[in-house]
């Protein structure tokens, strides 16, 4: 059986945010956790085992360069490298991803690190086969426009792209400074968070842009 899921809470397996086990899939750990209804917007964020939430922005810096410079280089082979450093598997694990995160029709799905959209196409995929649901969107979100570009010269061409479902943007996934509070049903960062310098802040912005009782889900190679 490829797909397992765990008794032990986030926070034992990858990191805390609300105690909704993770699913192993046979390397990769996958996390899908709905966002909690609070009585305040000031709630207290959950946090994850690398440290508080406070932090100075500026200290991520020095990786962020380094990994824009590197995905820079690597973004035209991005999907081929994925693809070598998993075996070949890395395309069932994505499309196990979505499943597990079964989207609702007309759902609006903040892809975080999802410059090539391999994410993006397999949630659109199943809205539309599963769901025959033609109304739901994707904001994809990239630190790196090289990896953007890729994106969107892969979905140029497609009907989601001219009924105006998928949208484009550069962004840091600790500061989504330009995405309002609440305006997300679903959250999704694929192979993206070990690349953070600080993870608190990442979840924090992704528990504040999502709606009460939206879903946050998170694919890695491992634990992060």
């Amino acid at each position: 059986m490829f797909l397992q899921t765990s008794t032990r809470s986030i926070k034992n397996r990858v990191f805390s945010l609300g105690g909704i086990p993770p699913i192993s899939v046979r390397g990769l750990s996958v996390t899908t956790t709905p966002r909690q209804h609070h009585s305040s917007r000031h709630s207290e964020p959950p946090t994850s085992n690398n440290g508080s939430t406070d932090g100075d922005l500026t200290s991520t810096m020095p990786k962020a360069e380094m990994m824009n410079d590197v995905y820079s280089d690597l973004a035209e082979e991005y999907t081929r490298l994925t693809r070598i450093m998993s075996f070949g598997r890395d395309a069932w694990y994505k499309t196990s991803f979505v499943k597990k995160m079964a989207p609702s029709p007309g759902e609006k799905l903040l892809d975080v690190a999802g410059g090539t959209c391999e994410i993006t196409k397999r949630y659109l995929k199943y809205q539309d086969k599963e769901n025959r649901d033609h109304k739901s969107t994707v904001h994809v979100v990239d630190f790196n426009p090289g990896m953007l570009s890729v994106g969107k010269r892969r979905l140029a061409d497609t009907q989601w792209m001219r009924d105006g479902r998928v949208t484009f943007a550069q962004g840091d996934a600790e500061n989504l400074v330009d995405i309002p509070d609440n305006s997300f049903d679903a959250y999704a960062i694929s192979l993206g968070m070990h690349n953070l310098e600080n993870k608190d802040k990442a979840l924090a912005e992704a528990y504040r842009v999502l709606k009460p009782g939206g879903r946050f889900a998170c694919l890695e190679y491992g634990i992060v």
